[in-house]
């Protein structure tokens, strides 16, 4: 296949991975989602026991609530002010019928006392004419004993009696009165008078009779009113549904099905059926979706140089496909069991913390369908994979797995113990949570530490055990470093104790700085006694041009890569390897060439000839392994062996490297500079190998290096 045809398949290449992510996710989860479905029927006995696997509406229950609520409603009656205008005029008429007969009883006899005034023949005349008159006027046969009683009254109880009448019917007009509470209404309107009024109460007796045969209702049905509270009502209900938690026995082993638990059923999707829930693949796809665009969003900006579509890319989603397919097996018996925190470590170990976080919280979300969207899932997941990111981006095997599993253990069982104190979950339930929350802490770190070496050769990385193993002193390469270089190899052993420190202060992989500090000069195997620190009392380099020196020295970084990949050791101790001189400057050769040129009057020779090959260091460890190494080189070139001195060259030997800007693409911040060089002061210990001094402006890596001109950088 040609180049040009492999650029045209890389474009659908990524492409096809998503879709593929995207299929295969949808599949798991509709299928892992799907809750039991039992063959049942309405009016069958049920021969099972059957609990809500979520919370849901009752629709059914709800609706007949709701109609209930909306029966009840009493119908609305609003005041009209037509009919109050009606009932006063009706009072008004009988006032102004009354005085027109009182005040011409009187005025026919206005010359007459009073006691001749109230004579029997014409009161009683007086009456029946009265009588007539309002029956005519209100179509209503009054008392005539009653109308008698006002005739006969005098002016001034004939006054408050009027007053009373008029008073007591506009205030009761002004409210709204139905027919039935408007006999009480007068009632206790005039009640509450006569406590206060202490004249003429017996005639309150009149008044409430009048105005009873007088006054009317004053009210009219309001049919928009009445709709409106009704359908207000009914929505009340429907706003505050019942619900059927989860967990919640739907119908036990023996009990007819009827109509309203069959249609919770078929809403729970408890019944079988024949066709696909469109409405879950569509919310599935949705969601799905919007996860893998932010990963790949996360991907092309924060990874896109580490993760291309390979190897590496399988192995991350391997890593999040296992927990998923536990899920789906699990999760719907044990809630809190899919085995997140696996991902967390194996993604923290391989990639970054900052990685394994977003992974693992999208799959925390990818996972939520198949454990019914149970929040102690949400809960306990999030604070166990913080941790176990947390705990495994340093990338440890001294008691990493033992520690880890305690530590998640622990954590597990005080999140779920919290969340069931919150929640009042009951014994037997926050018993089982807490027990499924401690057996996927335990799932989880097992299968961390046995498919390690399945990732480490996916990852084309180096698992903990493997480091571990790799520094023995067994291995071959070692081995042969202490038999055939035993300077050099005595050299990598103080590297590694310093690089060790170094790593440890700034949270660097100290692993990996050990073990690539053992094998970082395995090159000089192929020319040890070209290196000083494997001569006796003959030096080689005497009988050389400076530039056959350099050729030497500097090649021992591509011969340690070769020796490396041949012996397969992993990747970060094969940059480790190559990487450890960067692009600095042989600076004692260098300085011989530019003395040897200006004896024979020839200008300076180009410093890059005398220049490692690099590349310059492109991680933390590989930046700590090149401090560690020219640092151990320089201090044991020096001939004073006090703290002092080895302080002061070892600024020397970490300016040197900032102004020749090797470390700009190690990821480190000056405060990790100073971490470091504190570290390594507390290492030293004084032992030096015999070593030509060297000035101490110039850099001092294990050949030495060339001032260079101090530079602006960043790290």
């Amino acid at each position: 296949m040609t180049d040009k045809t492999k650029a045209k398949l890389s474009k659908f290449t990524g492409p096809l991975i998503f879709i593929s992510v995207f299929i295969v996710s949808l599949i798991l989860l509709y299928l892992g989602s799907r809750p039991p479905q039992y063959e049942l029927e309405v009016n069958v006995v049920s021969p099972y026991d059957i609990e809500a696997p979520r919370s849901v509406v009752n629709r059914n229950a709800t609706e007949k609530r709701a109609r209930e609520a909306q029966s009840l409603v009493v119908d609305i009656y609003t005041r009209s002010d037509n009919l109050s205008q009606e009932a006063l005029r009706r009072v008004g008429t009988f006032a102004a019928t009354v005085d027109d007969y009182y005040q011409a009883l009187r005025e026919d006899h206005k010359d007459q006392t009073q006691a001749q005034i109230i004579k029997p023949l014409a009161l009683d005349q007086a009456s029946e004419d009265l009588q007539r008159s309002l029956e005519e006027d209100l179509d209503y046969e009054f008392s005539l004993d009653d109308l008698k009683q006002v005739l006969h009254m005098s002016s001034s109880r004939y006054d408050t009696f009027r007053n009373r009448l008029e008073l007591t019917a506009n205030s009761l007009m002004a409210e709204a009165v139905d027919e039935t509470e408007l006999s009480f209404r007068i009632r206790d309107y005039l009640n509450k008078l006569s406590a206060r009024e202490a004249h003429y109460k017996s005639d309150l007796t009149l008044i409430r009779g009048f105005l009873e045969q007088t006054l009317q209702g004053n009210v009219l049905y309001n049919e928009e009113a009445t709709q409106n509270a009704r359908q207000d009502a009914y929505e009340r209900v429907l706003q505050n549904p019942i619900l059927v938690n989860r967990g919640a026995r739907i119908i036990s082993s023996g009990e007819l099905v009827t109509e309203d638990i069959y249609a919770l059923l078929q809403e729970l999707k408890l019944v079988e059926v024949d066709s696909l829930d469109y409405a879950a693949l569509a919310g599935l796809s949705l969601m799905i979706l919007v996860v893998l665009l932010i990963l790949s969003l996360y991907m092309h900006i924060y990874e896109h140089e580490t993760v291309g579509f390979n190897k590496r890319f399988l192995a991350l989603t391997l890593a999040c496909l296992i927990p998923l397919l536990v899920a789906v097996y699990l999760g719907q018996d044990y809630q809190v069991i899919p085995p997140v925190y696996f991902t967390a470590v194996i993604l923290a170990a391989y990639f970054s913390y900052q990685t394994a976080i977003v992974f693992t919280m999208a799959l925390i979300v990818i996972t939520l369908p198949l454990v019914n969207f149970n929040p102690a899932f949400i809960a306990v997941a999030i604070c166990g994979s913080l941790l176990a990111a947390h705990y495994a981006r340093n990338h440890r095997v001294q008691e990493f797995f033992a520690k880890l599993l305690i530590l998640l253990i622990l954590v597990n069982l005080a999140a779920s113990l919290g969340y069931s104190l919150m929640q009042d979950t009951g014994l037997a339930n926050s018993s089982f949570l807490i027990l499924s929350s401690v057996l996927s802490a335990v799932l989880s770190v097992i299968a961390a530490v046995g498919l390690l070496p399945v990732f480490e050769l996916l990852f084309d990385d180096v698992s903990p055990a493997s480091l571990v193993e790799l520094s023995q002193p067994g291995q071959p390469l070692i081995r042969r470093l202490f038999l055939e270089a035993p300077g050099t190899s005595q050299h990598s052993m103080m590297v590694a104790n310093l690089a060790d420190a170094g790593a440890e202060a700034i949270g660097a992989n100290a692993l990996i700085c050990r073990a690539g500090s053992y094998y970082h000069d395995i090159g000089k195997l192929r020319n040890p006694l070209y290196f000083t620190e494997n001569q006796t009392d003959y030096n080689p380099h005497d009988q050389l041009s400076p530039e056959e020196s350099t050729e030497i020295i500097t090649r021992h970084t591509l011969d340690g890569l070769e020796m490396g990949k041949k012996y397969r050791l992993p990747k970060p101790i094969l940059e480790i390897i190559v990487e450890h001189h960067g692009t600095t400057v042989l600076g004692y050769f260098y300085s011989k060439a530019k003395k040897a040129a200006e004896e024979q009057g020839l200008p300076p020779p180009d410093p890059a000839d005398y220049r490692y090959k690099g590349p310059l260091p492109s991680s933390p460890e590989s930046a700590v392994v090149m401090l560690a190494d020219s640092t151990e080189a320089a201090i044991k070139s020096l001939k004073s062996r006090t703290m002092e001195d080895a302080e002061e060259m070892m600024q020397s030997v970490f300016r040197i490297k900032l102004e020749q800007n090797q470390l700009k693409n190690s990821g480190l911040k000056f405060s990790d500079i100073e971490k470091i060089q504190k570290a390594f002061m507390q290492v030293y210990s004084g032992h030096f190998h015999e070593r030509v001094e060297y000035p101490k402006d110039e850099a001092q890596d294990d050949h030495y290096q060339a001032p260079a001109p101090a530079a602006n950088h960043r790290l």
